[in-house]
């Protein structure tokens, strides 16, 4: 039947429905598609091969097994979906009914083939990935237009398919694709590729063909000779990747139809580089190399700038590679237009540190990973002005920055020396950067900061000393940073006070985001400080944080505070308080539980994000009342908080809380009701929530099904305790308060134990019949009073004698989804067509109104000569349609004549069928026929049927009919 939801039951009546259904639904507690808004993706898990496009919400990921039904939870404006999974094939149009979707990203390893039209119905899609392997390529069926429809795609990303076995024209319906990138296709030559470009891929401007294994680049035509490479296509490119590939071989114009390039990354083996040029390409902006060794000749770096000034280039990187000497006669070949240098995880015999002024129009240098010991750019170069505006040094092996070190660089702005073995900051050693704005020197060995080191950094706004162990900090160190906006500063392993005030004087006004990492702990003193200009997020870590100073004015522009710590308080209270503008809140106890006193959370009204991580409340603390006044709140996660319950009045505040995300190591109570006063909740993430085997938490299950706004992730996955074991929570649910619930039927009923002991072996054979029996009995009492007869029929005379003959030919139990198909296929096949014309009864039509739901189902299955029920996955699901089978089954065994004919409307597994074990066990006992897909065989189908519900005599001995 399907049209009312369980919900809509009274208490006693679904408490006899959990004691009569073998087969709780508690096994089919699984939503396959999530959807969530974008500002709570931070703390949603994580989908593998998932990329979300900012500003693309709703967000949905799905782990499908059946692409069409499980699609069908995704909601019409969800406009960013991915989808994982166990899936063969993409039908036509199997994308149609989510008009909104702008990104789709589909995991398919398995997939076997894209059918045509797959993708028709998307007119506002912009981005589409296709992953077939992860590390090789697949030959997949893709027929010419699967990506028909797709006249407005921007981004098309291929991963793993062998191009080889796909039609050529396979892109043509892509007309507006800006950007494609094609990997692990096993081609070898990449002519291949062009020539399954369309000449109206007009807009393409970045072309990325990366690890597949191409070896070379010839002018060969297309394989046939039937089309020929598009032309106007290539010449609009700007942007070439090919790294991943082995590319040895170059033809000589080759490439010539490439004159407008902005990037080319190439990965190149050859024996000369002067095949690259050679290839005809035109002027190219930016080159980037790799793997490509150049023999021990000072000759080969000149010809590497003979590719320069060919080619006009203005960025240049090389990536893995091997020379003997780089000096500044090497580069004085290379010309002016050269300005940015980057050499990676690479070798030089010689470095001579003045190459630079061959060529003192470099404004952007990097070597980093080179293995570095001293960077002497500046000595020795007669005063000459270097103009960089960038230098990266990081993961070298520089043990000092000395004095005057980069003197010669009075343009530099970005200055990376992260890790490297810097122990100390000679005098002056970053005097004469007055423009420089990020300096990062994390990841070093710098114990001291002194007043001097950063005084000539007036301009710095961004400055990274994280992961350094600093045992001192002088006063005023920070005094000349005005424009400082981003501060990570640590390890202070031995500074037990920090005077924010002092090493500041006073605060950054511009900051927007400080970073301090206190190890062991340390106490802060604010002073008198100003308040910042804006607003900032604040992170800090250590065993114990203390601060002297708790209303200062400098905690009122806080807006993020992320803490690591054991102890965060301001004078014996706990910190958090003190910070009244807090928007996000995490705090992590780290290894240990933090102890929380008095947490005095509720203070913080504007919060709209808290995380609470290995923390533990302790005898002071009300953890009843931690979440009240906090109406704002969106998000909360809980993680190993030693919470023992979980309650209403906890929450009864939280009504702008859309996610709740639980994660607990010790055993936690949930208790009933708690979810009613949270309107908001859209997403319940239970990462591990370890239960108690006891039917008291059989409401999460009842709350968990009948939810429709509310997705239940990982529910399924969650164990609980039972006798000291550790079982899964939703198969010994299913068990246990199946037992549990008899054991209290009877005790409430009888009164006895023996009664209960009796009653309870032969309630497992008699329970159907006896509430049969029970709707039987009542409508006889109706009748003795004068109510209408519950049965109507009428006696006429036949060959034999007297016979009955039902009101109905048969009585319809279907689902409420599955009222279309009745209603336009069924119906008129049955009674509006064909010999014999049938009366059906179906629900919506024939039910009297008024009249009790049961009352109805009895009355009409009593009155029709048969019962046919349409299966499908919510048939399955819907209390209703499960009784609706249980008084038909009842009757059929109670008067022989009565038929049940079973109809699949969809393929079920033996796998879903094992849930409901009296349908499994006649399934597997009887052949039968599934609906036809295909309209031929659908007239046999029709008059089968009809035989069979118009057939009086029994069809055989069980009288079950399965088409």
């Amino acid at each position: 039947m399907g049209v009312h939801d369980s919900n809509s039951l009274c208490f006693w009546w679904r408490f006899i429905l959990v004691l009569s259904i073998c087969n709780i639904v508690f096994t089919i507690i699984h939503k396959r598609c999530l959807t969530i808004e974008e500002h709570l993706l931070r703390e949603m898990p994580k989908t593998p091969n998932c990329y979300h496009y900012p500003g693309r919400g709703l967000y949905a990921d799905c782990n499908i097994i059946d692409l069409r039904t499980d699609l069908s939870e995704v909601g019409l404006d969800v406009r960013s979906l991915c989808i994982v999974g166990d899936i063969s094939s993409i039908p036509a149009d199997a994308f149609s009914h989510l008009p909104s979707l702008e990104v789709l990203q589909i995991d398919g390893t398995r997939l076997e083939r894209v059918q045509s039209g797959a993708f028709s119905g998307l007119p506002n899609l912009k981005h589409l990935s296709l992953l077939f392997s992860d590390a090789i390529c697949r030959s997949v069926t893709m027929e010419p237009l699967a990506f028909a429809g797709l006249s407005n795609l921007e981004e098309l990303t291929l991963r793993g398919l062998k191009m080889f076995n796909v039609s050529s024209s396979i892109f043509d319906p892509l007309v507006s694709i800006t950007r494609l990138e094609i990997s692990r296709t096993c081609a070898q030559d990449l002519s291949d590729i062009f020539c399954y470009l369309p000449d109206g891929m007009s807009h393409l401007k970045n072309l990325s063909v990366i690890d597949s294994g191409i070896s070379t680049i010839e002018t060969k035509g297309c394989p046939g000779g039937s089309k020929t490479w598009p032309v106007n296509v290539l010449s609009g490119i700007q942007n070439l990747y090919l790294i991943g590939n082995s590319i040895k071989i170059i033809q000589a114009n080759s490439l010539v139809v490439f004159q407008n390039l902005s990037r080319l990354f190439l990965e190149f083996k050859g024996k000369s580089l002067d095949s690259i040029w050679e290839s005809g390409i035109g002027k190219v902006n930016e080159l980037s190399l790799t793997g490509t060794v150049i023999k021990k000749y000072s000759t080969n770096f000149k010809d590497l700038c003979h590719l320069v000034t060919n080619l006009h280039l203005q960025s240049l990187s090389l990536i893995f590679t091997s020379t003997d000497r780089l000096a500044a006669e090497d580069l004085n070949e290379c010309g002016t237009t050269l300005t940015k240098l980057f050499i990676s995880i690479s070798e030089v015999g010689h470095l001579d540190f003045n190459f630079w002024t061959g060529n003192i129009g470099f404004q952007a240098l990097q070597m980093s990973y080179m293995k570095l010991t001293d960077v002497p750019f500046c000595v020795a170069v007669n005063g000459t002005v270097w103009s960089l505006t960038l230098l990266d040094l990081t993961g070298n092996s520089i043990s000092e920055v000395g004095r005057d070190q980069f003197a010669c660089m009075p343009l530099l702005e970005q200055l990376f020396l992260s890790y490297n073995t810097i122990k100390t900051l000679q005098l002056h050693a970053f005097r004469g950067l007055h423009r420089l704005k990020i300096l990062k020197i994390d990841s070093n060995k710098i114990s001291q900061l002194t007043a001097k080191d950063f005084r000539s950094l007036k301009a710095l706004e961004v400055l990274h000393i994280n992961n350094n162990i600093i045992e001192t900090i002088e006063v005023g160190t920070f005094q000349d940073q005005q424009e400082l906006r981003e501060l990570t500063l640590g390890r202070l392993e031995y500074i037990y006070e920090l005077h924010l005030n002092r090493i500041f004087y006073g605060f950054p006004l511009k900051i927007q985001r400080l970073s301090i990492d206190a190890h062991y702990g340390t106490t802060f003193y604010l002073g008198r400080t100003s308040q910042p200009e804006g607003t900032f997020v604040l992170e800090l870590n250590g065993d114990r944080l203390d601060f002297a100073d708790c209303n200062t004015s400098v905690f009122i522009a806080v807006r993020e505070l992320n803490v690591i710590c054991t102890h965060f308080i301001c004078k014996n209270d706990f910190m958090a308080p003190y910070f009244p503008n807090l928007e996000s809140f995490e705090i992590s106890g780290g290894a240990e539980r933090a102890p929380l006193i008095n947490t005095k959370i509720s203070t913080l009204h504007r919060l709209k994000r808290l995380k609470l991580i290995n923390l533990s409340f302790s005898n002071n603390t009300d953890a009843g009342s931690v979440f009240w006044n906090l109406t704002r709140l969106q998000i909360l996660v809980l993680v190993n908080c030693h919470l023992s319950f979980l309650t209403t009045s906890m929450f009864k505040d939280l009504t702008s809380l859309q996610l709740l995300r639980l994660y607990s190591d010790s055993p936690l109570v949930l208790i009933d009701g708690m979810f009613e006063v949270l309107p908001a909740l859209t997403a319940f993430v239970l990462d591990k929530v370890d239960f108690q085997c006891s039917c008291e938490n059989g409401w999460i299950l009842d709350w968990a099904q009948s939810t429709e706004k509310v997705q239940v992730i990982y529910l399924q996955m969650q164990k609980c305790i039972w006798r000291y074991q550790k079982l899964n929570f939703l198969a010994t649910m299913e068990k246990l308060c199946q037992t549990d619930a008899q054991y209290i039927f009877y005790v409430a009923t009888a009164g006895s134990v023996c009664l209960l002991l009796s009653a309870a072996v032969g309630y497992r054979f008699a329970r159907w019949p006896s509430v049969v029996l029970f709707f039987r009995l009542r409508g006889w009492v109706e009748r003795m009073f004068g109510r209408q007869w519950l049965r109507r029929r009428r006696r006429v005379e036949g060959a034999d004698g007297e016979i009955e003959e039902m009101r109905y030919d048969a009585f319809v139990s279907f689902c409420n989804r599955d009222e279309a198909w009745v209603l336009g296929e069924m119906a008129p096949r049955l009674e509006e067509q064909g010999n014999p014309r049938l009366r059906l009864c179906l629900h919506h039509r024939d039910f009297e109104v008024g009249k009790d739901i049961m009352d109805n189902i009895t009355e009409s299955i009593y009155s029709s000569q048969c019962t046919v029920c349409l299966i499908s996955r919510r048939y399955l699901r819907s209390n209703w349609c499960s009784l609706e089978m249980r008084v038909a089954t009842h009757r059929q065994l109670e008067e022989q004549k009565h038929r049940l004919i079973l109809i699949f409307l969809e393929h079920i597994s033996p796998f879903e069928l094992s849930a409901f074990h009296r349908l499994a066990r006649l399934v597997r006992s009887r052949t039968y026929l599934d609906w036809p897909e295909d309209e031929g065989d659908r007239v046999h189908f029709w008059d089968r049927l009809r035989r069979n519900v118009a057939e009086e005599d029994t069809v055989n001995e069980t009288n079950l009919i399965i088409i």
